[in-house]
């Protein structure tokens, strides 16, 4: 079986593991009057309606999958883990949707979008408040799954670490147009503190702990995602500029509008024509831009190289990651799991969103 249905296969798995957390949580009903328990509902609900929409699950997936590297199955105790890490991801988008002021996130209103009843400064209160309460729902789950101590413990510290990490990155991405030059190796360096560590080297870890796996796998493993999770933001930057915001989940041109400093920006500005040049200046960073000079900024994006080079970069990263996670045939690990965490690393370039 290769990745992409094996991923399509473990989607519902999780999904209904999230869904048994969601109705425990709001089965709770806490409040200490009426007026309480119904916001209280409604952050619930809506959290829940947020974190169950349409979604890949490849962290959740990577926890599960790098647990069974170290066994020959996976028992109960390894879905509170996977809950956590997507519980914990569904609270980063919702304060990253604040910085970007995205409208929407998986094909319903962001965060701040959903409470802000025409107070903006509410709704972005309410998301940063919403998120608080998930990311800790996510270091919850973790902390209680059944695991030894010896286990959970460094299994959490990697979690929290890899967070703290991201979060630098996070400030590096967002300063970086307020820098007075930044350049192709600034978009690697963002791609790498931020996708490589978050998306995939935090939840291998995770898993890879639970597993009580050694040193060894996890010098490879955080090789792998240096690699592959370069490969994956760089695909995902392509989508946010050519992805379609039906199967996206997200606002149209988005990266565009917002002034995203990626490596299609970067490049266009360095290898195209004053004209291309201009036609990409004349959107990027403008959120009112008009849909005709869209059209025209990624016409330049894609006649500059700047698309295929994108690609091109992107399928090397893709391939010294499959090249890593090779080494770890040679440690008596489980090959299901390694036959995952390679060809997983080609899909992630080649997929629609």
């Amino acid at each position: 079986m290769d990745a992409k249905q094996t991923l399509t296969n473990f989607v519902p798995l999780i999904d209904e593991k999230l869904k048994e957390f969601w109705d425990q949580e709001i089965k709770e009903n806490f409040g200490f009057n009426q007026k309480q328990k119904d916001l209280v509902k409604k952050i619930l609900l809506h959290s829940r309606e947020h974190n169950l929409g349409s979604a890949k699950r490849l962290r959740a997936s990577f926890v599960y999958y790098a647990y069974l590297l170290g066994s020959s199955s996976v028992d109960e105790r390894i879905w509170a883990p996977a809950i956590s890490v997507e519980l914990v991801h569904t609270a980063i988008l919702m304060h990253d949707d604040v910085m970007d002021q995205d409208d929407l996130r998986r094909g319903l209103p962001t965060t701040h979008r959903f409470f802000e009843n025409n107070d903006p400064h509410y709704g972005e209160s309410m998301a940063i408040n919403v998120g608080d309460i998930l990311q800790a729902f996510g270091y919850q789950q973790l902390l209680n799954s059944r695991f030894p101590p010896k286990f959970v413990i460094p299994a959490t510290n990697k979690l929290l670490d890899g967070i703290t990490l991201t979060g630098y990155g996070q400030a590096f991405d967002v300063s970086l147009q307020k820098f007075s030059t930044w350049d192709e190796d600034d978009v690697i360096k963002v791609h790498q503190a931020k996708t490589a560590i978050y998306t995939y080297e935090n939840p291998l870890h995770i898993g890879a702990y639970l597993a009580g796996l050694d040193k060894s796998v996890l010098d490879i493993l955080t090789q792998y995602s240096l690699d592959g999770g370069v490969a994956f933001q760089l695909q995902d930057d392509v989508l946010g500029v050519f992805g379609d915001p039906e199967k996206t989940g997200k606002s149209a041109d988005s990266d565009l509008l917002q002034g995203k400093c990626t490596l299609l920006i970067f490049k266009t500005f360095q290898d195209g024509t004053t004209a291309q040049i201009a036609a990409l200046k004349k959107v990027w960073g403008k959120r009112q831009a008009d849909k005709i000079d869209l059209e025209l900024a990624k016409k330049a994006i894609v006649d500059s190289g700047s698309l295929d080079y994108s690609r091109k970069i992107s399928q090397e990263y893709a391939a010294k990651a499959v090249k890593t996670a090779e080494k770890l045939r040679s440690l008596s690990l489980n090959s299901e799991a390694i036959d995952y965490i390679q060809g997983i690393a080609e899909y992630m370039v080649n997929r629609d969103p």
